[in-house]
């Protein structure tokens, strides 16, 4: 009997020192870690965001820009991160063989006058930011890109992803609106509410901000916008076939209190706050890019010069009758299977060889009518139907680059049908 109580106590004292010991390897194998929190004289780290909620806060109730020491306070910081890019694990680097935009270095500075006429906006009706999947707007590529030469995709779109940064589907560059009761779009409207960040296309000098936009062409005609509200135009520091460039940012609620004319600015730095200011029916980013001349009748359609979104590309094309006249306010249909995936319409009253007056400009390159930005890489149908006559060109539309479909002639009465010619990728 005691020898059994002397080996019961042996094997409790064996298995007692084996636990001890497993509790010392688990001990040995879990990582320390330690936590300080902020103390008395501590402060937790701080984001940007704050700082701009409280400036979009204000912001709301601001019809007109105040003195600059009213929004100092309400600043973010003036240092802007540099975004990375990475793609497929590997940061992003531009290839030597891409194209890089003509630098231009502009003459005498422009006249400054004080500053915003803008195209009176729809109902604020819009597709989510990505149309077709999804809250939040893929991420775009990087400015600039020239993956085919015909290509000037110059500039980042004035807001980020997190933002809605594709144009309204229903009043398009060109446009005169759903019922053409509108006056013809110069630019693009990028649908946000009050107080989204507004940031610099490009690199170059603010030559106007502030409202009632007036300015003073170099042959003394006045340009007025005063429905644009409260305006940012930037002479960029390159150009395109070596003609100056500009773009225009409109309806914004805050324009920075640094944001003055002289002032430079580089790509992504914060301009302004998204807005309603002006004659607008809801809070948008109005965007506009000028070619030549800081001037209301020199826009181009800014789809053909901002960055497409990574998976994406642009479609543009034509359609002429046989006399070479545009066909105009036609609708253009963009489908697949048996969904339609966008529609546009053709541009009003453009700017022709013999023209002593229009609306809006085709690009010098694509001579386009129509563009029909955001488009995912894939096969399509695209048509249009004109005096009883259906033109239809399957496409396909590759990430990065714009696919141009020429549909040929409508022909006059009388005129045989001529066959369109072939969509150019």
């Amino acid at each position: 009997m005691r020898r059994f109580a002397r080996d019961l106590q042996g094997f409790l004292v064996l298995v007692v020192a084996l636990a001890l010991g497993a509790i010392l390897l688990l001990n040995n194998a879990r990582p320390q870690v330690s936590y300080t929190a902020p103390g008395a004289n501590q402060q937790a780290p701080t984001s940007n965001e704050g700082s701009v909620q409280d400036m979009m806060a204000a912001a709301n109730n601001l019809t007109s820009i105040p003195p600059t020491n009213t929004l100092d306070a309400l600043l973010p910081p003036t240092s802007t991160p540099t975004p990375v890019f990475v793609q497929d694990g590997v940061a992003f680097s531009a290839t030597s063989a891409a194209p890089t935009p003509t630098r231009y270095v502009p003459g005498q500075p422009t006249e400054i006058i004080p500053t915003a006429v803008a195209t009176p906006e729809g109902p604020d009706v819009r597709r989510d930011p990505n149309p077709r999947a999804g809250q939040f707007s893929p991420p775009p590529e990087i400015a600039p890109l020239s993956l085919d030469p015909k290509d000037h995709f110059y500039f980042r779109r004035p807001v980020d992803s997190s933002a809605n940064s594709t144009e309204l589907f229903y009043y398009v560059y060109g446009s005169d609106g759903p019922q053409n009761q509108w006056r013809v779009h110069h630019g693009v409207d990028l649908g946000n509410p009050i107080g989204k960040e507004v940031y610099a296309a490009g690199d170059g000098r603010v030559i106007y901000a502030g409202s009632n936009y007036t300015w003073k062409r170099p042959n003394g005609q006045i340009d007025r916008a005063y429905t644009y509200g409260n305006v940012v135009i930037i002479e960029h520091d390159f150009g395109w076939q070596g003609r100056r460039l500009y773009t225009l940012y409109a309806h914004l609620k805050v324009i920075l209190p640094n944001i003055v004319p002289n002032t430079h600015v580089k790509m992504g730095d914060v301009i302004a706050l998204s807005g309603d200011t002006g004659e607008v029916s809801g809070p948008h980013v109005h965007f506009e890019v000028r070619v030549d001349e800081n001037w209301y009748y020199s826009t181009r359609n800014p789809i053909l010069w901002m960055t497409p979104y990574e998976g994406y590309g642009v479609v543009a094309g034509r359609l002429l009758y046989a006399n070479g006249r545009p066909v105009e306010d036609q609708i253009v249909y963009l489908t697949q299977g048996r969904s339609t995936v966008d529609t546009t319409t053709t541009y009003v009253h453009p700017k022709q060889p013999d023209s002593t007056s229009w609306n809006v400009v085709s690009d010098e390159v694509w001579k386009e009518t129509f563009a029909i930005g955001d488009v995912p890489a894939g096969e399509y149908t695209i048509f249009m139907n004109v005096n009883s006559i259906r033109f239809e060109k399957q496409i396909t539309v590759r990430p990065g680059t714009t696919t141009f479909v020429d549909f040929g002639q409508v022909p006059l009465p009388g005129v045989p049908v001529s066959t369109p010619a072939t969509a150019v990728p």
